[in-house]
């Protein structure tokens, strides 16, 4: 996990969740970044912002349980009058 601040137009070193700490206009919050897009300007204080990792997780695409390769599970469709007991 990489450790550090990150400033606008550094490039995102891993997916997850960052806080971003503005430059007095507002207090810290949580952002969602991917890895390789580049971290944002604020609109109001500029360059003025940082960036730190507070969790690192893996985009649900690339997660090998979700990711389209692995489609092979057959889901079975409903037809009408078909009903299951619960």
């Amino acid at each position: 996990m990489p450790e550090g601040t990150f400033r606008p137009g550094d490039r995102v070193p891993t997916t997850g969740i960052y806080t971003a700490t503005h430059y007095q206009h507002r207090l810290p919050h949580e952002v969602f970044a991917v890895e390789g897009d580049q971290f944002p300007m604020c609109r109001r204080c500029g360059g003025r912002i940082h960036f730190a990792l507070t969790q690192a997780a893996s985009h649900i695409e690339t997660d090998r349980d979700f990711s389209k390769a692995s489609k092979s599970v057959k889901v079975r469709k409903a037809r009408a009058g078909d009903r299951r007991s619960k």
